[in-house]
């Protein structure tokens, strides 16, 4: 009897997370006028939001590691501060905020802090 293929998600993880950043870094690069309206409506929301998203799919590409939460907060971080130099640098329709940052922090912070209370559970079950 054929057994159906499983998904490897050794694979899927880190493109999942790879395409998300790009689609970041792209839509945040773009001139306001020319990006379709998206998101949640409110502008810092759609921060902690898309970053959180890149946060947890950061964790899943590296859960097997012990330090995964950790990576995958200083990735979404780090990926946040990098979109607000770039949009300070390459583009003038744009500009860093420092409200998107914290924006930012909130939602990397929130998945890590998930991602903990979660673990703590795991271990005392």
């Amino acid at each position: 009897m054929l057994k159906p293929k499983t998904l490897n998600f050794s694979i899927v993880w880190p493109a999942l997370c790879a395409g998300q950043t790009i689609l970041m870094l792209w839509l945040s690069l773009m001139p306001v006028d020319s990006i379709p309206p998206v998101g949640l409506g409110w502008d810092k929301l759609n921060h902690a939001a898309a970053i959180a998203v890149v946060t947890f799919l950061a964790f899943l590409t590296f859960k097997s590691r012990r330090w995964a939460a950790r990576a995958a907060f200083l990735y979404g971080i780090s990926l946040g501060v990098l979109i607000e130099v770039f949009q300070a640098i390459f583009t003038t329709t744009r500009s860093a905020e420092w409200g998107d940052l914290l924006a930012d922090l909130i939602g990397a912070g929130s998945v890590w802090c998930l991602i903990s209370v979660i673990k703590r559970k795991r271990e005392r079950s």
